[in-house]
Protein backbone atom coordinates (compact mmCIF):
# COMPACT_ATOMS: atom_id res chain seq x y z
CA UNK A 1 0.00 0.00 0.00
CA UNK A 2 1.42 3.44 -1.00
CA UNK A 3 0.40 5.83 2.02
CA UNK A 4 -0.38 9.90 0.65
CA UNK A 5 0.50 12.77 2.70
CA UNK A 6 -1.78 13.05 5.93
CA UNK A 7 -4.28 16.05 6.46
CA UNK A 8 -4.65 17.36 9.92
CA UNK A 9 -7.60 18.91 11.15
CA UNK A 10 -9.32 19.63 14.64
CA UNK A 11 -12.77 17.33 14.42
CA UNK A 12 -15.99 19.52 15.33
CA UNK A 13 -17.03 19.86 19.10
CA UNK A 14 -18.75 16.87 19.84
CA UNK A 15 -17.33 14.61 17.43
CA UNK A 16 -15.86 11.52 19.79
CA UNK A 17 -16.28 8.40 18.18
CA UNK A 18 -15.35 5.38 20.68
CA UNK A 19 -12.27 4.69 18.75
CA UNK A 20 -11.42 7.84 18.59
CA UNK A 21 -11.68 9.67 21.84
CA UNK A 22 -8.77 11.53 23.02
CA UNK A 23 -7.43 12.27 26.22
CA UNK A 24 -7.58 15.73 26.05
CA UNK A 25 -10.65 17.78 25.58
CA UNK A 26 -9.77 18.54 21.96
CA UNK A 27 -9.45 15.58 19.60
CA UNK A 28 -7.04 15.84 16.97
CA UNK A 29 -7.25 13.65 14.32
CA UNK A 30 -5.25 12.45 11.50
CA UNK A 31 -6.57 11.79 8.27
CA UNK A 32 -5.14 9.01 5.91
CA UNK A 33 -5.65 8.57 2.04
CA UNK A 34 -3.87 5.29 1.24
CA UNK A 35 -3.99 3.94 -2.58
CA UNK A 36 -3.41 0.05 -2.89
CA UNK A 37 -4.12 -2.41 -5.76
CA UNK A 38 -7.30 -4.21 -5.90
CA UNK A 39 -7.39 -7.97 -6.68
CA UNK A 40 -7.27 -6.82 -10.54
CA UNK A 41 -4.27 -4.36 -10.24
CA UNK A 42 -6.26 -1.63 -10.40
CA UNK A 43 -5.21 1.59 -8.30
CA UNK A 44 -7.90 2.02 -5.56
CA UNK A 45 -8.10 4.28 -2.30
CA UNK A 46 -9.15 3.55 1.22
CA UNK A 47 -9.52 6.60 3.72
CA UNK A 48 -10.16 7.33 7.55
CA UNK A 49 -9.02 9.14 9.80
CA UNK A 50 -7.59 8.10 13.74
CA UNK A 51 -6.59 10.03 16.53
CA UNK A 52 -3.06 11.32 16.26
CA UNK A 53 -1.37 9.48 19.46
CA UNK A 54 -2.78 5.57 18.00
CA UNK A 55 -1.24 3.65 15.36
CA UNK A 56 -2.02 4.02 12.03
CA UNK A 57 -4.54 1.36 11.49
CA UNK A 58 -7.25 1.06 9.01
CA UNK A 59 -10.85 0.07 10.68
CA UNK A 60 -12.46 -2.96 10.38
CA UNK A 61 -15.64 -1.52 9.81
CA UNK A 62 -16.10 0.12 5.89
CA UNK A 63 -18.10 1.18 3.58
CA UNK A 64 -17.45 0.79 -0.38
CA UNK A 65 -18.26 3.39 -3.14
CA UNK A 66 -17.84 2.41 -7.00
CA UNK A 67 -16.78 5.56 -8.78
CA UNK A 68 -18.01 4.76 -12.03
CA UNK A 69 -17.62 8.41 -13.44
CA UNK A 70 -14.87 8.50 -16.23
CA UNK A 71 -14.55 11.73 -14.99
CA UNK A 72 -13.50 11.04 -11.44
CA UNK A 73 -9.59 11.48 -9.96
CA UNK A 74 -8.36 9.04 -8.60
CA UNK A 75 -6.18 11.04 -6.23
CA UNK A 76 -9.00 12.77 -4.53
CA UNK A 77 -9.11 12.97 -0.73
CA UNK A 78 -11.21 10.64 0.68
CA UNK A 79 -11.26 11.83 4.03
CA UNK A 80 -12.67 15.16 2.57
CA UNK A 81 -15.55 13.17 0.90
CA UNK A 82 -16.28 10.74 4.39
CA UNK A 83 -16.80 14.21 6.11
CA UNK A 84 -18.44 16.10 3.40
CA UNK A 85 -21.07 13.27 3.02
CA UNK A 86 -21.23 12.63 6.84
CA UNK A 87 -20.96 16.27 8.41
CA UNK A 88 -24.29 17.15 9.79
CA UNK A 89 -25.86 13.75 9.31
CA UNK A 90 -24.56 11.45 11.44
CA UNK A 91 -25.36 10.29 14.81
CA UNK A 92 -21.94 9.80 16.00
CA UNK A 93 -22.91 6.44 17.26
CA UNK A 94 -21.00 3.02 16.89
CA UNK A 95 -17.14 2.84 16.14
CA UNK A 96 -15.09 4.04 13.66
CA UNK A 97 -14.99 3.61 9.67
CA UNK A 98 -12.66 3.49 6.69
CA UNK A 99 -14.31 3.83 3.38
CA UNK A 100 -12.79 2.43 0.49
CA UNK A 101 -13.19 3.17 -3.30
CA UNK A 102 -13.16 1.56 -6.21
CA UNK A 103 -12.77 3.14 -10.17
CA UNK A 104 -14.26 1.60 -12.90
CA UNK A 105 -15.55 3.59 -15.44
CA UNK A 106 -19.59 2.88 -16.94
CA UNK A 107 -19.69 -0.31 -14.78
CA UNK A 108 -23.08 -1.24 -14.49
CA UNK A 109 -24.55 -3.00 -11.09
CA UNK A 110 -23.81 -6.15 -11.93
CA UNK A 111 -19.84 -5.31 -12.87
CA UNK A 112 -19.17 -3.92 -9.44
CA UNK A 113 -21.09 -6.71 -7.59
CA UNK A 114 -18.29 -9.37 -9.46
CA UNK A 115 -15.49 -6.76 -8.79
CA UNK A 116 -16.52 -7.05 -5.06
CA UNK A 117 -16.93 -10.67 -5.30
CA UNK A 118 -13.42 -11.18 -6.65
CA UNK A 119 -12.47 -8.45 -3.83
CA UNK A 120 -13.67 -10.61 -0.97
CA UNK A 121 -12.22 -13.93 -2.49
CA UNK A 122 -8.92 -12.41 -2.78
CA UNK A 123 -9.26 -10.42 0.97
CA UNK A 124 -11.52 -12.43 2.52
CA UNK A 125 -13.85 -10.93 4.98
CA UNK A 126 -13.42 -8.99 8.70
CA UNK A 127 -13.70 -12.00 11.00
CA UNK A 128 -10.34 -13.56 9.83
CA UNK A 129 -8.94 -10.56 10.83
CA UNK A 130 -11.10 -10.23 14.13
CA UNK A 131 -9.83 -14.16 14.58
CA UNK A 132 -6.72 -13.03 14.57
CA UNK A 133 -6.75 -10.06 16.82
CA UNK A 134 -8.30 -12.94 19.44
CA UNK A 135 -6.05 -15.70 19.30
CA UNK A 136 -3.07 -12.60 19.43
CA UNK A 137 -5.20 -11.65 22.80
CA UNK A 138 -5.16 -15.12 23.64
CA UNK A 139 -1.52 -15.58 23.43
CA UNK A 140 -0.94 -12.58 25.56
CA UNK A 141 -2.63 -13.11 28.07
CA UNK A 142 -1.14 -16.72 28.40
CA UNK A 143 2.21 -14.76 28.33
CA UNK A 144 1.30 -12.86 31.47
CA UNK A 145 0.13 -16.00 33.17
CA UNK A 146 -3.82 -14.67 32.80
CA UNK A 147 -4.76 -17.93 31.58
CA UNK A 148 -7.07 -18.18 28.60
CA UNK A 149 -7.07 -21.75 28.36
CA UNK A 150 -10.52 -22.15 28.49
CA UNK A 151 -11.09 -19.39 25.91
CA UNK A 152 -12.55 -21.09 23.02
CA UNK A 153 -14.34 -18.10 21.11
CA UNK A 154 -11.10 -18.30 19.06
CA UNK A 155 -12.18 -21.68 17.89
CA UNK A 156 -16.10 -21.18 18.14
CA UNK A 157 -15.19 -18.11 15.68
CA UNK A 158 -12.67 -19.92 13.31
CA UNK A 159 -15.54 -22.73 12.36
CA UNK A 160 -17.52 -19.60 11.46
CA UNK A 161 -19.71 -20.22 8.38
CA UNK A 162 -17.94 -17.62 6.34
CA UNK A 163 -14.75 -19.57 5.72
CA UNK A 164 -15.78 -19.85 2.53
CA UNK A 165 -15.70 -16.18 1.65
CA UNK A 166 -12.13 -15.79 3.11
CA UNK A 167 -10.13 -16.62 0.12
CA UNK A 168 -7.20 -18.97 -0.43
CA UNK A 169 -4.13 -18.74 1.51
CA UNK A 170 -1.76 -17.84 -1.77
CA UNK A 171 -4.51 -14.95 -2.22
CA UNK A 172 -4.35 -14.10 1.50
CA UNK A 173 -0.52 -14.19 1.53
CA UNK A 174 -0.86 -11.12 -1.37
CA UNK A 175 -3.08 -9.47 0.23
CA UNK A 176 -2.13 -10.09 4.10
CA UNK A 177 -1.74 -5.80 4.99
CA UNK A 178 -5.71 -5.22 3.51
CA UNK A 179 -8.21 -5.41 5.98
CA UNK A 180 -11.11 -7.69 5.14
CA UNK A 181 -14.43 -6.60 3.50
CA UNK A 182 -17.71 -6.73 5.31
CA UNK A 183 -19.83 -9.70 5.66
CA UNK A 184 -22.58 -10.09 8.05
CA UNK A 185 -22.61 -13.87 9.53
CA UNK A 186 -25.97 -13.07 11.75
CA UNK A 187 -29.31 -12.78 9.67
CA UNK A 188 -30.49 -10.52 12.24
CA UNK A 189 -27.70 -8.30 11.00
CA UNK A 190 -29.56 -8.34 7.66
CA UNK A 191 -33.21 -7.40 8.87
CA UNK A 192 -34.98 -4.97 6.70
CA UNK A 193 -32.28 -5.91 4.19
CA UNK A 194 -32.75 -9.40 3.06
CA UNK A 195 -29.40 -9.20 1.20
CA UNK A 196 -25.80 -10.29 2.90
CA UNK A 197 -23.62 -8.27 0.60
CA UNK A 198 -24.33 -3.89 0.05
CA UNK A 199 -21.88 -1.52 -1.51
CA UNK A 200 -22.41 2.09 -2.95
CA UNK A 201 -22.33 3.50 -6.36
CA UNK A 202 -21.25 7.30 -7.18
CA UNK A 203 -22.21 8.00 -10.69
CA UNK A 204 -20.88 11.86 -10.14
CA UNK A 205 -18.13 13.53 -11.32
CA UNK A 206 -17.89 15.81 -8.58
CA UNK A 207 -16.07 14.56 -5.33
CA UNK A 208 -16.68 17.95 -3.08
CA UNK A 209 -19.56 18.25 -0.84
CA UNK A 210 -21.19 22.02 -0.08
CA UNK A 211 -24.64 23.43 0.07
CA UNK A 212 -25.71 23.09 -3.35
CA UNK A 213 -25.14 19.30 -3.54
CA UNK A 214 -27.88 18.16 -0.96
CA UNK A 215 -29.86 16.34 -3.98
CA UNK A 216 -26.72 14.63 -4.81
CA UNK A 217 -27.22 11.01 -5.25
CA UNK A 218 -26.24 7.21 -5.23
CA UNK A 219 -27.15 3.74 -6.06
CA UNK A 220 -27.04 1.15 -3.14
CA UNK A 221 -26.36 -1.70 -4.48
CA UNK A 222 -27.93 -5.34 -2.46
CA UNK A 223 -26.49 -8.60 -3.54
CA UNK A 224 -26.65 -12.14 -2.57
CA UNK A 225 -30.26 -12.45 -1.21
CA UNK A 226 -31.69 -14.04 1.95
CA UNK A 227 -34.55 -16.41 1.79
CA UNK A 228 -37.80 -15.36 3.50
CA UNK A 229 -40.36 -17.20 5.31
CA UNK A 230 -43.60 -15.61 3.52
CA UNK A 231 -46.71 -16.16 5.80
CA UNK A 232 -49.30 -18.53 4.03
CA UNK A 233 -51.51 -16.28 1.91
CA UNK A 234 -49.44 -13.66 2.39
CA UNK A 235 -49.08 -10.72 -0.84
CA UNK A 236 -45.54 -10.66 -2.02
CA UNK A 237 -44.33 -7.37 -2.86
CA UNK A 238 -41.00 -8.28 -3.90
CA UNK A 239 -38.94 -11.19 -3.44
CA UNK A 240 -35.15 -10.55 -3.11
CA UNK A 241 -34.80 -14.49 -4.65
CA UNK A 242 -36.06 -13.20 -7.31
CA UNK A 243 -33.43 -10.18 -7.71
CA UNK A 244 -30.04 -12.02 -7.07
CA UNK A 245 -28.79 -8.03 -7.24
CA UNK A 246 -31.33 -5.55 -6.65
CA UNK A 247 -30.01 -1.35 -7.08
CA UNK A 248 -31.63 1.46 -5.61
CA UNK A 249 -31.38 5.42 -5.94
CA UNK A 250 -31.53 7.29 -3.61
CA UNK A 251 -30.28 10.72 -2.22
CA UNK A 252 -26.61 10.59 -1.00
CA UNK A 253 -26.85 12.56 2.12
CA UNK A 254 -30.84 13.11 2.88
CA UNK A 255 -32.56 16.27 2.49
CA UNK A 256 -32.45 17.16 6.29
CA UNK A 257 -35.97 16.03 8.22
CA UNK A 258 -37.36 15.00 4.55
CA UNK A 259 -35.74 11.01 3.75
CA UNK A 260 -33.88 8.69 4.23
CA UNK A 261 -30.46 8.95 2.66
CA UNK A 262 -27.37 6.65 1.88
CA UNK A 263 -25.74 8.60 5.39
CA UNK A 264 -29.24 7.69 7.43
CA UNK A 265 -29.11 3.86 6.06
CA UNK A 266 -25.59 3.31 6.89
CA UNK A 267 -26.27 4.64 10.86
CA UNK A 268 -28.99 2.33 11.14
CA UNK A 269 -26.52 -0.43 10.09
CA UNK A 270 -24.27 0.66 13.29
CA UNK A 271 -24.03 -1.62 15.96
CA UNK A 272 -24.96 -4.50 14.49
CA UNK A 273 -22.96 -7.59 15.32
CA UNK A 274 -20.15 -7.02 12.80
CA UNK A 275 -19.92 -3.83 13.24
CA UNK A 276 -19.54 -4.19 17.04
CA UNK A 277 -17.07 -7.05 16.53
CA UNK A 278 -15.27 -5.01 13.71
CA UNK A 279 -14.96 -1.96 16.31
CA UNK A 280 -14.03 -4.05 19.00
CA UNK A 281 -10.94 -5.82 16.77
CA UNK A 282 -9.78 -2.59 15.62
CA UNK A 283 -9.48 -0.82 19.44
CA UNK A 284 -7.98 -4.32 20.97
CA UNK A 285 -5.37 -4.51 17.59
CA UNK A 286 -4.47 -0.97 18.05
CA UNK A 287 -3.79 -1.86 21.94
CA UNK A 288 -1.73 -3.97 20.77
CA UNK A 289 0.47 -1.70 18.77
CA UNK A 290 -0.38 -2.87 15.16
CA UNK A 291 0.28 -0.93 12.40
CA UNK A 292 -1.64 -2.92 9.57
CA UNK A 293 -3.72 -6.23 9.73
Amino acid sequence: MVRSPSRRRVLPPGHKPKSLVSKSLVSKSTSHNVTFKDHTGRSALMSWSGSEDEPSLPPLSSWVFYMVNPAVAQDFDGCAFQYGLENDRILHRGGSFRYEFFFLPGATPEECAAHYRGELDARGTIWRQIRKVKTALKKKKEEEGEGGADDDSVERSSSSDDESQDGTAGEQQQQQQLPGLVWPKNDRDCYFINYRGWFFMYPDADVQWGANHEDREVYLVKFDPIPIEWEEGETVKFDPMEHPIHSERMSARGRKGYEEGAVSWMENRKNSNWEVAANDATCEARGLGWESW
